[in-house]
């Protein structure tokens, strides 16, 4: 495998420096998620492996990572839980994974910054089993018509500059609820912890 370059390394060293902020920031909602998962899951963007501490109990986890800086602490981090972890250099938009095999698929924090986020969801969509659901925390757009939404479209170019393709101001939730699922349920948020330019989430689940 090519050894990934600097940009990619230097976005793994930071963001595992801000893993013990995400854990303080979204752990209560992973508890509620994650909770009750079981079976084979994939994981989409996992990055630093962050979200295997809240799962038990899984048969196996398969990560979609496209960035190999992440693999080696990943592989360590599932080592320490006992988890049967697989690792599939690949984009989201394309999963290497045959259709209705996983029993859930976990999204986080990802969807904002991969290049095509409708065709990602329905990769997503299409791997699970019937009834499986897919696991959604994502920042998102402020409503239309707001200051915080203007500034978020001024600030997007610069933001996926300084965060890997990361966009400040995307609708992710018409994304979802327009992919096809039997059952949506997402709530949404104002994260205060975050930059402000982040604070609008969406948290919840969608359904096959």
């Amino acid at each position: 495998m090519q050894r990934p370059g600097f940009r990619k390394q230097f976005f793994a060293w930071a963001l595992k420096k801000t893993d013990s902020i995400n854990n303080r920031i979204y752990s209560r909602y992973k508890h509620e998620l994650f909770r009750y998962l079981q079976g084979t899951v994939v994981e989409v963007g996992p990055g630093t492996g962050i979200n295997l501490s809240y799962l038990s109990g899984i048969r196996e986890w398969i990560g979609i990572e496209p960035n190999a800086a992440f693999h080696s602490r990943i592989h360590e981090l599932a080592m320490q839980k006992g988890i049967r972890a697989r690792i599939v250099n690949s984009s989201a938009e394309e999963i290497p994974i045959v259709d209705n095999s996983a029993d859930a698929v976990i999204s986080t924090l990802v969807l904002c910054s991969v290049a095509d986020p409708a065709k990602v969801v329905l990769e997503m969509k299409r791997i699970l089993k019937p009834g499986g659901k897919a696991i959604f925390i994502e920042h998102v757009a402020a409503p239309r018509h707001t200051v915080l939404r203007a500034a978020q479209n001024i600030f997007n170019l610069l933001n996926q500059l300084i965060a890997d393709g990361c966009h400040c101001n995307r609708e992710t939730w018409n994304v979802i609820e327009g992919a096809g699922f039997a059952q949506v349920s997402l709530k949404n948020y104002r994260v205060k912890e975050m930059f402000k330019f982040h604070e609008p989430h969406i948290v919840g689940f969608a359904v096959k």
